[in-house]
């Protein structure tokens, strides 16, 4: 007898109408419950984004290919196990949204790891060493942006996370930096922080 698994359910596809009546009667016709359920649009980019909870008996293959079959050409589908992201956090100077991460993950407003913070200032490092968390240093000083954002890629690629959180990291990603962690980084603005709480979070994850 086959025990229930929960796997979260990320769609990320062109915008068009009917697109959450697809997406669950698939899951329906796999007999899957929804445990949770968030969505929204992008309408600068007319992108879709939908996180989908679910509980049940799993066949990855046929479900995958079932959305296939229901979902725009482009879009893209990701299938993975539930339960807590490894996150690398990225800053500079300022402490306000990184504050706000440490503080409700050391205390289980957020159901995250922080694997590391990695800043191009030393600024921070005393913030999150406080919280028993790495704190690794990238400097730019003397450095291109395609070369800083290259070494920091690489220093974020070493704790191999689940997302990438730019907690009020003020410097501009190169191309190359955001095809290097796709559908993986996460940009929080300090007004988003201040009414931070975990399903907010949680739902982007």
């Amino acid at each position: 007898m086959h025990s229930l698994q929960r796997k979260v359910l990320r769609t990320i596809c062109p915008d068009q109408k009917g697109l959450i009546a697809r997406i669950t009667n698939i899951c329906y016709k796999h007999e899957l419950n929804i445990v949770q359920n968030n969505e929204f649009v992008d309408h600068r980019t007319g992108r879709f984004f939908m996180r989908t909870e679910l509980e049940g008996i799993f066949n990855d293959a046929t479900l995958l290919a079932d959305l296939d079959s229901a979902l725009p050409e482009g879009s893209i589908r990701e299938l993975n196990p539930a339960g807590r992201r490894r996150v690398v956090i990225l800053v500079t100077k300022e402490a306000h949204c990184l504050g706000d991460l440490l503080m409700k993950a050391n205390y289980g407003g957020l159901d995250v790891d922080i694997a590391a913070v990695i800043g191009n200032h030393d600024t921070l490092r005393s913030l999150v060493e406080r919280f028993g968390i790495p704190f690794e240093l990238v400097s730019h000083e003397g450095l291109s942006r395609e070369e800083h954002d290259q070494r920091m890629g690489d220093a974020i690629a070493a704790h191999e996370p689940d997302y990438v959180v730019l907690a009020k990291y003020m410097r501009v990603l190169t191309p190359e930096f955001v095809a290097r962690f796709p559908n993986k980084i996460i940009n929080i603005h300090i007004r988003f922080c201040r009414r931070l709480s975990a399903p907010s979070l949680s739902s982007g994850l």
